[in-house]
């Protein structure tokens, strides 16, 4: 999760790709560079240790674009995949 959000925060858009699974991934990925992420705060995290399949992380993420500032909040869906966690999606 906090590796994902530096991809974020630094526009490394195929650092998100790599670690989006397979089913889920985008074909292509465009950040927006005014978008500027200032803070990730890990609120809950379920499963995803060294011997699990799966886990959850519900996080906030706070941004600033055209100087207003945003708040991301989602609960997100890892999975092992070929040995690396990989991010599925939002938990609906």
């Amino acid at each position: 999760m906090r590796s994902r959000y530096c991809a974020f925060a630094v526009g490394d858009a195929g650092y998100l790709l790599r670690t989006w699974h397979p089913s889920a991934r985008p074909r292509d990925l465009s950040l927006d560079p005014a978008l500027r992420w200032t803070r990730l705060a890990v609120l809950e995290s379920h499963d995803g240790g060294p011997f699990d399949a799966a886990g959850t992380v519900r996080f906030r993420a706070i941004y600033v674009h055209d100087g207003q500032r945003g708040v991301l909040a989602e609960t997100s869906r890892f999975v092992r995949h070929d040995g690396r966690w990989t991010y599925l999606g939002p938990v609906e």
